[in-house]
């Protein structure tokens, strides 16, 4: 998402934005551009049925949901003048439980990045920021087309990847990958 003004000063709006959506800040850093939301339950996972709603009315918090999700956000200067770049990336876990009948445990497993949570989460980011829903929609479902950004080549020497962008474009992609590994960024030196 490309927005006008600096990264300053989208930096609180967009941090008000996961507040308004119910998130906690987990942590931030606006030295290195990046706000990461705590784990956030998935209350649309929980089934629904007669019981579960009188009950929820009564006591919501005895019903959880098995998975949690986690947002990223990343903003950098843009590659024009006055704007700043915002990407955001999603990290879920899944509840699995472990062990035999007798003595079960619950742990939490990663589960893959949902593609489609990361762009109902920036469709609603953009209409906070003003952009109409109905043009958010539009804008969020242009296809980009696909093609091969990047191969693995092996030489003599060892391993190298090989990156099919310019460097500006090739410097926001690793960044969103390592966002969607977990990686933290303490600095960057572009």
């Amino acid at each position: 998402l490309v927005v006008q003004g600096s990264p300053q000063q989208a930096w609180p709006r967009v941090k008000e934005f996961w507040l308004q959506e119910g998130f906690l800040i987990k942590s931030e850093d606006p030295r290195v551009g990046v706000i990461e939301t705590g784990w956030s339950e998935n209350r649309a996972d929980i089934p629904q049925g007669p019981i579960r709603n009188l009950l929820g009315k009564v006591i919501d918090s005895v019903y959880s949901a098995a998975t949690r999700d986690q947002y990223r956000v990343r903003l950098e200067r843009g590659v024009q003048t006055g704007t700043t770049e915002i990407f955001l990336t999603h990290r879920g876990v899944e509840e699995v439980v472990t062990g035999s009948a007798t003595d079960a445990n619950t742990i939490w497993q990663p589960r893959p990045t949902d593609p489609e949570l990361e762009a109902e989460m920036l469709k609603r980011l953009m209409v906070y920021l003003g952009v109409e829903e109905q043009k958010a929609q539009v804008m969020l479902a242009q296809d980009t087309g696909t093609r091969v950004r990047a191969q693995m080549v092996t030489e003599a020497e060892g391993s190298m990847l090989v990156v099919n962008e310019d460097f500006s474009r090739a410097w926001r992609r690793t960044g969103v990958a390592l966002d969607r590994v977990g990686f933290a960024v303490e600095d960057r030196n572009r």
